[in-house]
């Protein structure tokens, strides 16, 4: 069983996700809060391993919420549930710690699948979220027209410490690929796939999908013009 703490102030909104979750887990046990405030009473009282937080909330953001609940629970999901698609704000949750990141415009048959890719290892992130992601690194990495490698921050000693196929595996994740559509592309089973996700993740001292879309545009490795 799946416990999530759904952070949503629209009554309609938290039952909608209440549904999505059940489809995409099966069985679950929902806490609901609609405020901060309700969110960090509940923290470390009530059982939680996927955490689905709002950013626009009476009394402040879910993002703020982010480093609380990563240190009541550690090994718990944290997916921001929102209709901004901004830099601004995808890129704080990144920088926050969130492993995820759902728009609400999404089709329910999307909110599904990315949910659950939370159980074979794919934190959900939106396909235009990874692009946003890339595409801000990209140019941050270029504003004088330099290439990637060149003058843009890039740890040579990062690109170093993986193998090819560690860089390939980098790549596919970091342009949004699932971890099948990664092993069907290169040739290797699920497992193999998975193994060399967690070595990458392990090597650059990350933990999800939307920081290696950033390590992977920081080292080079992924352009938004493809």
């Amino acid at each position: 069983m799946q416990h999530v703490l759904i952070v949503e102030d629209v009554p309609e909104t938290a039952e909608w996700l209440g549904v999505v979750l059940q489809q995409a887990f099966g069985e679950v046990h929902l806490n609901v809060a609609t405020t901060c405030q309700q969110a960090r009473q509940l923290l470390g009282k009530v059982s939680v391993n996927v955490a689905l937080l709002d950013i626009n909330l009476p009394d402040g953001s879910g993002i703020d919420l982010v480093a609380s609940v990563r240190q009541d629970y550690p090994n718990a999901y944290i997916v921001i549930t929102t209709i901004f698609d901004d830099e601004e704000h995808i890129l704080h949750a990144v920088q926050a710690g969130a492993h995820g990141y759902l728009l609400k415009d999404s089709s329910e048959l999307v909110f599904i699948q990315k949910l659950r890719g939370i159980l074979s290892g794919d934190p959900p992130l939106s396909p235009s979220v990874s692009r946003r992601i890339l595409q801000y690194f990209s140019s941050a990495g270029n504003v004088h027209g330099t290439p990637d490698n060149q003058h843009s921050g890039v740890n040579r000693s990062d690109v170093a410490s993986l193998s090819p196929r560690e860089r390939e595996v980098l790549i596919l994740v970091a342009k949004g690929l699932s971890r099948g559509d990664v092993a069907e592309l290169l040739g290797l089973s699920t497992n193999t796939v998975a193994r060399y996700i967690r070595d990458v993740y392990q090597k650059l001292n990350i933990s999800s999908r939307a920081e290696a879309a950033v390590e992977a545009c920081r080292m080079g490795l992924v352009r938004t013009d493809f």
